[in-house]
């Protein structure tokens, strides 16, 4: 059977799989009432529920990239998205608090494979000046699954219920495990149809590191190297305070902070999440393409997380006071497109680690967020303990002001890592 050899298909078919995980990180929010009558969870029970994906995903990220560097991106992915496959079957038949949280538990499992590989296949396939805004390309191809789990999603569950919308979301996870497994391989086929795609791969020789002809280094080797490194530590600071409160506040707290605090329906407050989230899409592929054209990492994130502190001061403390619904989808769509701006984050990481260590890299940091997220949900419903107000709810969104601020401040001890690597090449 004939293989792709086109990296954007290739790139295209694993975000599908990435969309697909994003969708179930962000769903509870939007059926945490229908889950509160039918299976009688308090709000504890909801954000433990919402959690369970971001701890078994986090606990996962390293193990995943592990068997990413040694097994490959395409074997890892067919496993991770069969356990989506049957924790979402499993999670539209659970009759009971209990067996919905294992099933959001293998979710989590599953989902947990694809960061990690679709990273080291953009490491595989793509060159080194074109990884930020693949990556950023990434974000935008995985929010547009977020995006699905607001509004479109509400709707969906309105009509099928939330077992019938996780049933479909079933069907729809077949699809990229059925083209990874018949039509996609780890690198770049030796040899092409076309003229100009053996041309690419010729190219792309020159900026993929060859496998290792001698053994290949032990892992405790490559977790080593990573966690010494003080600036993967930093990057994983960041990537906890700014990706937690953006994946709490879209994934979970934001549609009932927004009906509470502005007084709005749920419906309405969906569609405003709507546009935060478009703004993700729209902040992932900019912030990506500035920071390769400007070869700076560091600068841009700085300015993007300044205006990511001032986006939630406005937000939290400024507008309920005015309840100005005109200046809110403004100032929610300019907060998503800066909450994204740690995806430079990644790219940074992969720049200062060895290639061969890049799974277990993007798996170090990429526990920070989902780590990050569990613990946010848990500080957030601690405030909301004795009842649900708007008081409440502001009080615990102040979380997400707190962390703005923690990880712009963290983003003056990064260093760049970008310069370095162009000079190699050259």
């Amino acid at each position: 059977m004939k293989k792709i050899s086109s990296k954007y298909v290739v790139w295209l078919v694993f975000g599908l799989a990435f969309m697909i995980g994003f969708f179930h990180r962000y769903s509870i929010g939007i059926i945490a009432d229908p889950l509160r009558e039918d299976l009688l969870l308090s709000t504890a029970g909801i954000s433990l529920l919402s959690s369970m994906y971001f701890y078994t995903y986090g606990f996962l990220q390293i193990p995943c990239g592990i068997m990413v560097d040694a097994q490959g991106p395409r074997r890892v992915v067919l496993m991770g998205m069969s356990a989506v496959f049957i924790g979402s079957i499993f999670f539209a038949l659970s009759p009971t608090p209990f067996l919905l949280y294992i099933a959001r538990a293998l979710i989590g499992f599953g989902a947990a494979t694809v960061f990690t590989s679709i990273f080291k296949i953009q490491a595989l396939w793509f060159k080194p000046t074109e990884f930020a805004t693949i990556a950023g390309m990434t974000a935008v191809i995985g929010n547009v699954g977020g995006m699905l789990a607001t509004a479109p999603f509400y709707h969906l569950t309105n009509a099928l219920g939330w077992r019938g919308g996780h049933l479909i979301l079933a069907i729809i996870t077949v699809i990229p495990i059925l083209i990874i497994y018949g039509w996609i391989t780890d690198r770049p086929p030796a040899e092409t149809d076309t003229k100009e795609d053996k041309e690419e791969h010729k190219n792309l020789e020159k900026n993929i590191e060859k496998p290792p002809q001698k053994q290949p280094q032990k892992i405790t080797e490559g977790l080593k190297v990573v966690v010494s490194n003080p600036y993967a530590w930093v990057n994983a600071v960041i990537l906890f305070m700014v990706f937690g409160s953006y994946m709490s506040f879209s994934g979970l707290w934001g549609p009932h902070f927004l009906r509470y605090v502005y007084e709005i329906p749920l419906e309405q407050a969906a569609n405003l999440i709507m546009i935060y989230m478009a703004g993700v899409l729209i902040g992932s592929p900019a912030i990506g393409m500035i920071s390769d054209r400007l070869q700076k990492r560091k600068r841009v994130l700085q300015a993007a997380l300044f205006l990511l502190v001032a986006g939630w001061a406005t937000m939290i403390l400024i507008l309920p006071v005015f309840q100005k619904m005109w200046l809110l989808m403004p100032v929610l769509f300019i907060t998503g497109a800066v909450s994204i701006s740690p995806m430079l984050c990644f790219t940074n990481t992969k720049e200062l680690i060895p290639q061969e260590y890049t799974g277990i890299a993007t798996g170090f940091v990429n526990m920070a967020p989902f780590f990050g997220t569990s613990v946010i949900n848990s500080l957030f419903a601690w405030f909301l303990r004795t009842e649900e107000t708007a008081a409440t709810y502001q009080a615990g969104a102040l979380l997400f002001l707190l962390a703005a601020i923690i990880g712009f401040t963290a983003s003056f001890f990064m260093k760049e890592g970008l310069e370095a690597k162009v000079s190699k090449i050259h």
